[in-house]
């Protein structure tokens, strides 16, 4: 079916509100998450939330992609966002922490469908040369999601209650089902849902979702809750690495309909656009979690003005998503954006790593809009280079997959880049107990330094700034290990 401009403006749409509150409830939650806390008296729960949530759409979305193949886009999409909403009600009504966190497994369930079918979707009602043009207003979506979030988390917490969080994602997902429902029209196969069940990868589903919930698990606690020579961490790892190497064998000798075919990975090409996206993920949402801790630890900013003073990165990212996007489309060239891409994010980075507590607005504008240039072109562009290549029958496994890579890549990229910067905070508590005390130093430094931001705020003037310099130190320790993710992915492009 030949669909009108207009119609396909009114599906992405729909689509990138899809994209918006799946994406949005990564991010929102952050600054609402110490009021939940308290309002349940449940400091184990707090971790749990955000981890919940971030383990199931990681897990299962390879599955989603499968299953779309098996049943059709559009009703597996439909069903995805309709168990999205279903948990943000639970959420949203919830009575205590168990309900919360059961709410955050269903939302993340859906949510694994959102994420890797909207790509696809798109995919299919529009043509290759096209795709960048509309695939660009996705990479915009994550963008404001990842930036908007914590803003609207802190507001919502602030003014009215943190409820507000879930409850949003209830009209802006029901406009978008609406929208779908209306104007999306595509052929699903026929088949019984009998066959269709016999034609999932049970075995493959199984160890991809046992694996990627161990090792990110692990990720997520290590180093931050639980040491990592403790041995849930270490068993965590270990199962999962194991679950994930028996993953591949399944995929290899006997999966007849696999979730991920291996030969996925069987050309430089492919290896490549995969290595990007994952060197790509690490770098962008390490960027949107951590620049904002530097101006509220370093430059004394609120959390929302934190949320404000990131814009620049922020609409650098944005706009030039979107101008890249058009570009491809008017050019039909994409290797070239990933490598301008990549050159300017490890531009950005090296320059990041200079920013301190004395440093003028001039700096962190430049330096952010440099950073938000290197991550634009990158949020598609490669994935319209992998789909360039694959046959149709693969597109749907293709796409899955690098989504699949980008979530694995969100978690690596905070939870990694937090160990980094605690072991450069512990590395500095000499200095700090030489200068603050002892108490002082012990809250600042190691663990404790990225939820101590409110304690700086009470020391002397004098004692302030010396904590405010340690934190730009952490900060730029954990800022190169970003650039050498940053590099790695140059040399992959």
């Amino acid at each position: 079916e030949t669909l009108s401009v207009g119609r396909k403006i009114i599906i992405v749409c729909s689509l990138c509100m899809c994209t918006l509150v799946a994406a949005m409830d990564q991010s929102i939650l952050t600054t609402a998450l110490p009021a939940i806390a308290g309002n349940f008296d449940s400091a184990s729960g707090y971790s749990w939330i955000g981890s919940a949530y971030l383990l199931m759409s990681a897990a299962f979305l390879p599955s989603w992609g499968k299953l779309s193949d098996i049943f059709g886009r559009k009703p597996v999409l439909l069903t995805a966002s309709g168990i999205f909403m279903i948990g943000s009600i639970i959420c949203g009504a919830s009575p205590n922490i168990g309900v919360l966190i059961f709410g955050r497994v269903v939302q993340g369930l859906g949510a694994g469908g959102s994420f890797g079918l909207v790509n696809l979707t798109i995919s299919d009602i529009v043509a290759p040369r096209d795709r960048g043009f509309y695939l660009s207003f996705v990479g915009l979506t994550w963008t404001l999601a990842s930036c908007l979030g914590p803003i609207l988390g802190g507001a919502f917490t602030q003014e009215v209650s943190w409820r507000l969080c879930f409850w949003i994602n209830i009209p802006i997902g029901g406009l978008a089902m609406i929208g779908l429902m209306l104007f999306l029209h595509l052929d699903s196969p026929k088949i019984s849902i009998r066959d269709g069940m016999k034609m999932i990868d049970w075995s493959g589903s199984f160890f991809c979702v046992a694996g990627t919930t161990l090792f990110l698990v692990s990720m997520e606690f290590g180093g931050i809750y639980y040491s990592w020579s403790s041995p849930m961490v270490i068993g965590c790892l270990i199962g999962g690495i194991i679950s994930l190497g028996i993953f591949v064998w399944v995929e290899v000798k006997h999966a007849k309909h696999p979730i991920m075919p291996m030969r996925l990975f069987s050309t430089k090409n492919n290896i490549a656009c995969y290595l990007v996206d994952l060197f790509h993920g690490i770098v962008f949402m390490g960027a949107t979690y951590f620049l904002p801790l530097f101006f509220q630890a370093s430059r004394a900013a609120s959390p929302l003005m934190s949320g404000v003073y990131i814009f620049p990165y922020l609409v650098t990212s944005s706009v030039l998503s979107t101008c890249t996007g058009w570009l491809t489309t008017k050019t039909g060239r994409v290797r070239e954006w990933i490598w301008l891409g990549m050159l300017f994010l490890t531009l950005g980075c090296g320059l990041t790593i200079d920013l301190k507590r004395t440093s003028n607005w001039g700096k962190m504008i430049m330096y952010q809009a440099i950073t938000g240039a290197g991550t634009a072109p990158n949020f598609q562009s490669p994935l319209l280079a992998i789909q360039a290549t694959v046959p149709a029958s693969d597109l749907a496994t293709a796409t899955a997959t690098y989504m699949f890579i980008r979530n694995i890549a969100s978690a690596l990229g905070v939870s990694l880049g937090l160990v980094v910067f605690q072991n450069a905070m512990a590395e500095q508590h000499r200095h700090l107990a030489h200068h603050l005390g002892n108490d002082a130093a012990k809250i600042i430094s190691g663990e404790y330094a990225s939820s101590s931001v409110d304690y700086i705020r009470d020391l002397p003037p004098h004692q302030r700034d010396i904590a405010r310099d340690a934190y730009s130190v952490g900060l730029a320790d954990m800022w190169m290990f970003y650039l050498g993710c940053a590099v790695a992915g140059l040399i992959a492009s």
